[in-house]
């Protein structure tokens, strides 16, 4: 079902509502949207799958960059980040993570990833389901 959601992230200054298709089977939970933040940007298709029962998120993007990025709270787990000038493997340390409930619609998490230097990227992102429809 399509669903209108709030999307936040340190990486850009303003939050990105859209439209996403919304799936929810066995304790999984499944967001696809499209995103394109700017004029300059190619579009980048998302795909968020929330395994509630394992407390684990897995984030995917394909486009001009592709991405396949496990997340675990607590954890140390492995990803990749494929550019233009080829693979960059990545460390991902999430320190913590609030799935969606009967109280809130929000997914959200903490993360730090590296990629082999000294310096980590931290990050919080946040996909809010809105449940009232506005302007897109």
């Amino acid at each position: 079902m399509k669903a209108t959601v709030e999307i936040r992230t340190n990486v850009y200054p303003e939050a990105l509502r859209t439209t996403a298709i919304r799936e929810e089977k066995g304790g999984i939970i499944s967001y696809k949207w499209v995103e394109k933040r700017s004029a300059e940007e190619k579009e980048s298709l998302y795909e968020l799958i929330l395994d509630t029962r394992r407390n684990k998120a897995t984030v995917k993007r394909s486009g001009n960059i592709k991405s396949e990025l496990e997340f675990k709270a607590g954890e140390e787990t492995l990803g990749g980040i494929y550019t233009f000038y080829g693979l960059i493997p990545v460390k991902i340390i999430t320190e913590q993570m609030n799935m969606p409930s009967a109280m809130s619609e929000t997914f959200e998490m903490t993360y730090r990833l590296n990629s082999g230097d000294d310096e980590l990227v931290k990050n919080t992102f946040s996909l809010k389901r809105l449940l009232q429809n506005p302007n897109c």
